[in-house]
């Protein structure tokens, strides 16, 4: 086995006992409560209210990143 093949190796074992990339479980959307949340959004018709949401949590990401990236 190669030096590459050990550490995508063990990139791979270290994924498999830690489910969180980058903060976010991979299976997130499976969850109880994100299934509650969605479910709630759509139920109570949420789904541009969310969206705008989202797009206000973007916009205050990117500018955070600017920021950080200037110093």
């Amino acid at each position: 086995m190669t030096t590459m093949e050990e550490n995508e190796l063990e990139l791979t074992e270290g994924a498999m006992k830690n489910p969180l990339v980058g903060g976010v479980p991979k299976n997130f959307r499976q969850q109880a409560d994100m299934e509650a949340f969605y479910r709630f959004v759509h139920d109570n018709d949420l789904r541009a209210e969310s969206i705008a949401i989202m797009d206000k949590l973007r916009e205050q990401k990117a500018q955070q990143r600017a920021a950080k990236k200037k110093h």
